[in-house]
């Protein structure tokens, strides 16, 4: 596995990769499912400036994922 991080220590403008999530329930990977944060996605980070949502473009949506979740979502870097 390449550098696997959190989502939420990603600087903005990189593209990761989901590879997984922290321990978790049914309804945490559900609203996760709804919002198209799958493994294998690749995601890009538009704005994390370390308080406050983090901001990411998945499947041409941008989304802004509460820092909480953000912590709990594990990536690893593409590289470019």
């Amino acid at each position: 596995m390449k550098n696997k991080k959190l989502l939420s220590l990603v600087k903005q403008g990189e593209n990761v990769k989901i590879i997984g999530f922290e321990r978790h329930g049914v309804t945490f990977l559900r609203r996760l499912q709804e919002m198209g944060i799958l493994p294998g996605e690749v995601v890009k980070v538009v704005r994390n400036a370390n308080l406050g949502p983090v901001e990411v473009i998945v499947k041409n949506s941008h989304l802004a994922i509460g820092r909480g979740i953000a912590a709990k979502i594990y990536v690893e870097e593409l590289n470019e």
